[in-house]
């Protein structure tokens, strides 16, 4: 026995030594795997060499083809989690090519995808890499050009069988198409969307000059009829110049059953022409103008103005609004009736907007509409070190205004925080609405 059991001690002596399993090497993984431009989502870095410090860097170029970067250090803990929607969120753009925008991100085409590639690297060398593509909205969506009825737009309508809750979408005084990511990521989200066009198309005025109020009355009749719209819920959302006609035609125009204004008027303004000075009546009825404020150059701001122009300064709008409003004086003719509209109201204003000052005018209508008794579901949100254009996917945010014609306002902390808040808040305000007017006894 014992030198049965002194052989088997030799062998185990003698038996080769596996080799240690090696290290698995540094990889990037992406949760969820396929996110869309709406959704957070998280890198766990895996593999990193302990006590070693990398750098983690995030490119993607923007359609106009200017590309933007950022990157943050990590410590050389053996596994990390990085949100990626906050350095998507720092990005900042290159100083090349000419003629680009390193303001906002340029989208064109909400159809294509973005690329975004995460790379980690340490001591000059690449240790892992991920290319994340990411959209505004699942393949199944198939936008519908529309010109019919009056009606000029794109409709995105939703992969799942209908009908679905309506939303008519309206953009500012860049013209075209209104706000076309918005309504892909509406229409990913259950809503049959309507991006409307009402100026800056052909067959539509070229200007925001002249444009009839009867162009959105049409555009929500022609929502309530189409198959794919579930005539218990029709809203609008707008942004900036188009909350105008939203309020206005909520106000004025039956079935409209919320409102989503963006950076938002408490009245209505004066036109603008081609080359951006102020123009003819912006709105008409029956081919009539409506009361507007005008916008007029007063001589403290063509002196500000050539001073920002001279020194290269964005110009910054706002303080050219509230001067037009203290001379105009009283504005109960030119504001918008908007306690005549029946359902919530979602209003999102930045504290720093410097194109016009839509947290005060938000207040406005907010204090109009307590006075006649009709807020009782509406939400007033302003947002502190934000601009004027609340972001609401997640791309790089605007930095503090340093290129451009105009200033918009804001700076990238307050802009990360609404990023985080306002499209969630969004969906929820019209989901909310919609489900409260498809109870049975909502009507």
């Amino acid at each position: 026995m014992k030198s049965l059991i002194a052989a088997l001690a030799a062998a185990l002596i003698l038996a080769p030594v596996p080799p240690a399993a090696a290290p698995a090497p540094p990889a990037i993984q992406v949760s969820p795997e396929a996110p869309l431009m709406d959704q957070p989502f998280r890198l766990s870095l895996t593999g990193l060499p302990p006590g070693r410090p990398a750098t983690l860097t995030a490119r993607a170029q923007a359609q106009d083809g200017v590309w933007w970067r950022s990157a943050v250090r990590l410590p050389g803990a053996p596994a990390e989690a990085i949100d990626a929607t906050r350095l998507i969120a720092a990005m900042t753009a290159d100083a090349a090519p000419k003629g680009g925008d390193r303001q906002a991100f340029a989208v064109t085409d909400v159809s294509q995808p973005l690329a975004t590639t995460f790379e980690i690297s340490a001591g000059g060398r690449r240790l892992a890499s991920r290319t994340v593509t990411r959209r505004f909205g699942p393949a199944g969506i198939c936008p519908f050009a529309i010109r019919e009825d009056g009606v000029v737009g794109v409709f995105y309508v939703p992969a799942q069988p209908g009908p679905h809750p309506g939303v008519l979408v309206i953009g500012g005084s860049d013209g075209g198409f209104g706000a076309p990511q918005v309504a892909m990521m509406l229409a990913d989200h259950g809503f049959a969307a309507l991006s409307l066009a009402y100026f800056g198309k052909k067959g539509l005025p070229a200007t925001l000059e002249d444009v009839p109020m009867e162009t959105f009355s049409r555009a929500v009749g022609w929502l309530h009829r189409n198959p794919a719209v579930d005539p218990r819920f029709v809203a609008i959302y707008s942004e900036s110049r188009g909350t105008e006609p939203a309020l206005y035609a909520a106000a004025t125009t039956g079935g409209v059953d919320a409102v989503v204004a963006r950076s938002p008027s408490f009245a209505l303004w004066g036109g603008v022409s081609a080359n951006h000075l102020p123009g003819k009546p912006a709105w008409t009825v029956a081919g009539k103008p409506l009361p507007a404020i005008p916008n007029t150059l007063y001589p403290g701001f063509i002196a500000a103005y050539l001073g920002d122009r001279l020194t290269g300064r964005p110009v910054r709008q706002t303080p050219l609004f509230l001067e037009d409003l203290a001379h105009f004086g009283d504005t109960a003719r030119v504001e918008i009736p908007v306690e005549r509209i029946a359902g919530p109201l979602l209003l999102l204003a930045g504290a720093g907007d410097q194109i016009w000052p839509s947290a005060m005018m938000a207040g406005r209508i907010e204090a109009r509409r307590r006075r006649f008794g009709r807020a009782g579901a509406d939400q007033l949100v302003v947002y502190p070190g934000v601009g004027h254009a609340i972001p609401y996917a997640y791309l790089p945010v605007r930095k503090r205004d340093a290129a451009g014609p105009f200033a918009v306002g804001g700076a990238p902390p307050g802009e990360t925080r609404a990023q985080a808040d306002a499209w969630p808040r969004i969906l929820r305000f019209l989901t909310d609405a919609a489900k409260a007017r498809a109870r049975p006894d909502a009507r």
